[in-house]
């Protein structure tokens, strides 16, 4: 399968064999990576962890990617986090930091 962007920047849309599925990015509620206190049970279960980028979608759907590398993942998420902010939408991070005042951007 493989994703990318509308024209508008408004929707990620998912290509799988003979469909697509658009996600508004107004819904994405969270990006979510594997932390170290992520229980693992073998070497290969935490490098396959490491690859893997879960978005949390308003109304409790929830959306994992699996890249081949962490470098890639880390740069999907932080692409997606800005396009979400761009968006209108503070990801979990902005919001978990504490920063309300509407003057201030949110936190990435």
């Amino acid at each position: 399968a493989e994703a990318d962007l509308d024209s508008d920047l408004t929707h990620l849309v998912l290509h799988v064999p003979h469909a697509q599925h658009p996600v508004a990015l107004r819904c994405i509620e969270g990006v979510s990576c594997p932390t170290a206190t992520w229980p693992t049970v073998s070497y290969s279960e935490e490098s396959s962890l490491q690859c893997q980028a879960t978005l949390t979608i308003v109304g409790g759907q929830y959306l994992t990617f699996v890249f081949d590398n962490t470098r890639v993942r880390e740069y999907f998420e932080m692409c997606l986090k800005v396009l979400i902010i761009a968006t209108g939408r503070e990801t979990d991070e902005a919001r978990d930091s504490g920063d309300t005042d509407a003057d201030k951007s949110p936190k990435v």
